[in-house]
């Protein structure tokens, strides 16, 4: 691993005690670690207590030894004693000559190997192709691309991955839609195509519904409902309740078929008050080819399972089409993904059917019916899984379906495929599956699905990066997609840059042009801030202005201190030089010293950020820098400075500083403008 000024000072220190104890015949190995305490000596210290008693001896009196004993150091200044710890005062004037030249001459300064070598795969976002990626997935694309941007940083070969979820009842239906609207009318080119498709979902699914139990009525009881089957009329609920009770039917089946009509009459209302025109259309257009789309949808879905030309060209095109909206409203926030493997594929190759085979070979697959479910339990009682899945002993996983009473096979049984084509495939030594804890219980079955087709050194390899769901202040808090009832990136975007247009920019002596720019790259950052530095497992409510605030942990602070240092720097022409170092000894002062122990925590942060998988560490770090430079930058004049030297010294660690707050966002996808 490259050493960083940090690394080297504490190993000098550590050397230094290893030879103390050699010489004393003290066992154990002396740890070095920052003071956390502004009231106790130094900037480094040495706890003893655990040595001590290894050795049997009186920790306050063995760190007065340490101390007295310990050797000249260049980067110490002084050692003492105190109250059972080793306290050591570093050398300001060499480690801040030391540190700040680590910064300035050396571009990658911040860059660990701890992951050298290493080939991980992040998969995330994995939306279904039949609408507009959402504020519940969307936290995990940003989670996704942030915990792969920092495994880079530690060297890692890092892979990110969007699994194209093309099977299943959704996307035939969405499929079906497009097609009409094709058909029988012109694409509106004033909507997002992946905003259109949703709409579409949303739609052709509500009259699919509405067939659906108006054909189980005609079926079950020979009763018509309505002159119009693709659709409820106000009074049909009435009909309905007395057709029910003259046929004196169950309370429960009478109920039952209420609920699902006046549910189905609401989101049938609702859906049509906001998108009547496109409504109309699709309604007309079913009408006009006369499709039962209960016989329709799950026919295309089959044909599309087998790879039928026709309905190949069909669902496979409107999920490309929805595919390309949900890329555009990711590049919009500066995400990408290297790899795009399509579910449908997985299934064709053959690889599903194995793994089923494997299942039920093995002896885990429970048959009822014509549905086949997986034996989960009997699988968290191989060797090592309950373990791996920290499950407690008595904890009992439930069976999962993976085929249908119909004869349809689920997601899981594919995503045993798909798990095993991202570890051998992509040849990886670890994968991630950015997914949210709603998913919590499918990833512990999936797991253990794949430990049961004897492939325990892949199960070893997966883990659940796992986080909660978020919501927008103020918006709805039952999101659906199917009732088209959600919050899009685009919209978190629109309603957050509007806000920072107006209590920003909107007095600013900018161009228009200016102003977009600076409007843009605060509102990104302010958007992907906001949602690592709260944690993974803390739910959120995203609230535009509190995003923003310049007071609190948010990226519009940390940019505005960098601006800030850039203000300053803009006024020079200052560009560091090795020669110059001497005159850094100059700076003295207690903020000056204080920003620059900061400075070199920076790579220590981000490995420990990919170790913990906690992301956040960098953004807390990223603060603690900037409320340390703009303390420096209130108390100390920069450029009236008392000599030259002091003048080029803080210039040197301003742009050191400048230097940490840019790099520090970057790794969080995010960029830095020079002005605010």
């Amino acid at each position: 691993m490259k050493s960083n000024p940090k690394t080297i000072i504490i190993s000098s220190i550590e050397n230094s005690l290893t030879e103390i104890f050699i010489e004393m015949k003290i066992k154990g190995k002396g740890i070095v670690q920052e003071v956390s305490k502004r009231d106790t000596f130094g900037d480094y210290c040495t706890p003893i207590f655990q040595i001590a008693s290894q050795n049997k001896k009186n920790p306050i009196e063995l760190a007065q030894i340490i101390a007295e004993k310990f050797p000249q150091n260049e980067f110490i200044s002084k050692v003492v004693a105190e109250r059972g710890f080793v306290n050591y005062e570093l050398n300001r004037s060499l480690c801040i000559k030391k540190i700040l030249a680590d910064i300035l001459e050396n571009e990658n300064f911040f860059v660990n190997d701890h992951y050298k070598g290493k080939k991980i795969i992040v998969e995330h976002t994995s939306a279904n192709p039949n609408g507009p990626i959402h504020i519940g997935n969307f936290r995990g694309s940003i989670i996704g691309d942030v915990f792969a941007r920092i495994l880079k940083t530690c060297s890692a070969e890092v892979q990110t991955n969007f699994y194209i979820d093309d099977l299943g009842h959704q996307v035939p239906v969405c499929a079906l839609g497009y097609r009409l609207l094709e058909k029988y009318a012109q694409i509106p080119v004033d909507i997002k195509i992946d905003h259109l498709l949703g709409r579409i979902y949303g739609i052709t699914h509500t009259m699919y519904d509405i067939q659906k139990i108006k054909k189980e009525l005609q079926t079950k009881y020979k009763f018509t409902l309505g002159k119009d089957k693709n659709w409820i009329s106000k009074n049909e609920s009435v009909e309905l309740e007395k057709f029910l009770k003259k046929e004196k039917l169950p309370e429960n089946e009478i109920n039952d078929f209420k609920k699902r009509l006046e549910f189905l009459f609401k989101v049938q209302s609702d859906i049509f008050k906001r998108f009547k025109k496109l409504y109309d259309t699709l309604k007309a257009s079913i009408e006009k080819d006369g499709i039962d789309l209960t016989v329709a949808v799950p026919d295309l879905n089959r044909r599309y399972m087998t790879k039928d030309e026709e309905a190949y060209k069909i669902v496979r095109f409107a999920c490309e089409e929805a595919l390309r909206g949900q890329r555009e409203e990711l590049a919009l926030l500066g995400i990408y993904h290297d790899n795009f493997d399509w579910e449908a594929d997985l299934q064709w190759s053959g690889e599903v059917e194995k793994a089923m085979q494997q299942l039920e070979k093995n002896d885990y697959i429970i048959k009822d019916g014509k549905a086949k479910l997986f034996d989960a339990n009997k699988a968290a009682n191989l060797k090592g899984a309950r373990e791996y899945l920290r499950l407690k002993s008595d904890y009992e996983i439930p069976k999962a379906i993976l085929v249908t009473s119909t004869g349809d096979t689920l997601y899981l049984l594919r995503d045993i495929a798909y798990s095993l084509k991202k570890v051998d495939h992509y040849s990886s030594d670890k994968v991630f599956n950015v997914i949210g804890k709603q998913q919590e219980l499918a990833q512990r079955q999936l797991n253990l699905a794949v430990r049961a087709i004897n492939r325990d050194d892949a199960a070893n390899k997966m883990w659940h990066l796992n986080y909660e769901y978020m919501e927008l202040k103020g918006a709805l808090t039952s999101m659906s997609a199917r009732r088209l009832q959600y919050i899009t990136p685009l919209e978190i975007y629109e309603e957050t840059k509007k806000v920072v247009l107006e209590n920003f920019l909107k007095d600013r002596e900018y161009s228009e042009k200016e102003k977009d720019e600076i409007a843009t790259i605060v509102t990104v950052g302010a958007i992907k801030y906001s949602i690592i530095a709260i944690g993974l497992m803390r739910k959120m409510i995203f609230n535009p202005e509190e995003v923003i605030s310049l007071s609190n942990n948010t990226s519009t602070f940390i940019q505005y201190a960098y601006a800030r240092s850039q203000n300053i720097l803009a006024k020079t022409s200052f560009k560091w030089q090795t020669k110059d170092s001497q005159m850094l000894e100059s700076l003295t002062e207690d903020e000056e010293w204080s920003l620059v122990l900061k400075l070199t925590q920076l790579s220590d942060v981000i490995l420990s950020a990919a170790d913990q998988i906690k992301p956040e560490l960098i953004c807390n770090y990223l603060f603690e820098v900037a409320n340390l430079f703009n303390k420096f930058y209130d108390i100390h004049r920069v450029l009236e400075a008392e000599t030259k030297e002091l003048v080029v010294a803080r210039l040197a660690l301003t742009y050191a500083s400048g230097q940490i707050l840019k790099t520090g966002l970057s790794i969080l996808g995010i960029e830095s403008p020079k002005r605010m």
